[in-house]
């Protein structure tokens, strides 16, 4: 048997939104070496949270009536919809560009991750597949949230109709020059009406948090031909994490997509933000 590569695994408790995305913005910051072995990070969300993309206006959340719209709200530096974060294992994987996996082709990251989720979810789940508009061609425009979405590789299973489909996951990714973060949620249980979506509790009742974590696991190491060890956090990442929390806190990044640097001056966006498409420069 081959031995396989070493991956880095991070099972984090649940956690609220400025904190969620500080991590993950902390590990690709901290990707910069093209031999980096990938991380893949499991985590939750609270309170419930509302994530809006990137190009989304904070108007469009205001607007949102009750009781969605009195939840938490932060904003992703990925594109696409927004996402009510509640019950619901959320992956986040941090990888080089010069991975032999995504190397010249970055979108092979959803297709990978997805194939993982499918395998695990089972129940008829599949790409949704057609010739539509990929994700990132329609993260400035589009249903308010995510998952009244639909794009090619997002997973669905059939409806309660049973003659169309409904969406249990979906990713977006943001990449730099050295490396892509991609992030998404699978819904375990629905509780808001606002977010139409499927739920794995729907296709299997007994199903449980911990089993449905650890089957994600499996199948997301068997995805990425790595072997996930757990580790813990190293303390300079989370003093990163720490240090970018607190611009997920501010409203200067929440409504306006504003980053304040160290000296209290805007940032300029030099990076590369996208959804399911090829990067595009901002």
């Amino acid at each position: 048997m081959v031995a396989m590569n070493a991956g880095r695994l991070l099972i984090d408790p649940p956690a609220d939104g400025p904190t969620n995305m500080a991590r993950d913005e902390a590990l690709l910051a901290a990707c910069i070496d093209p031999d980096a072995a990938p991380v893949v990070r499991f985590y939750g969300w609270t309170p419930p949270t509302i994530s809006l993309g990137y190009f989304q206006a904070y108007s469009e959340f205001e607007q949102l009536p009750a009781p969605a719209g009195d939840l938490a709200v932060v904003r992703r530096t990925t594109g696409g919809g927004a996402i009510l974060h509640d019950r619901e294992i959320t992956y986040s994987i941090v990888i080089p560009t010069a991975h032999p996996l995504v190397r010249g082709r970055p979108n092979r990251l959803y297709e990978v991750a997805h194939e993982a989720i499918i395998r695990t979810i089972t129940h008829g789940a599949r790409l949704f597949g057609g010739e539509g508009p990929s994700c990132g061609e329609s993260s400035r425009r589009g249903p308010f949230f995510c998952f009244e979405r639909r794009h090619a590789l997002d997973v669905v299973v059939k409806d309660a109709s049973g003659r169309g489909w409904a969406k249990i996951a979906g990713s977006a990714q943001r990449r730099t020059a050295t490396a892509i973060l991609q992030h998404g949620s699978i819904i375990l249980d629905c509780r808001y009406e606002q977010q139409p979506c499927a739920s794995w509790i729907e296709l299997d009742p007994e199903l449980t948090q911990p089993a449905a974590l650890q089957s994600l696991q499996d199948s997301m190491q068997q995805s990425l031909a790595v072997e996930l060890r757990e580790t813990a956090w190293p303390t300079d990442a989370l003093q990163r994490a720490d240090a970018i929390r607190a611009q997920y806190c501010g409203d200067d990044w929440t409504r306006r997509r504003q980053k304040i640097g160290q000296d209290g001056q805007a940032m300029r966006r030099s990076h590369t933000d996208t959804g399911v498409a090829p990067p595009s420069r901002r």
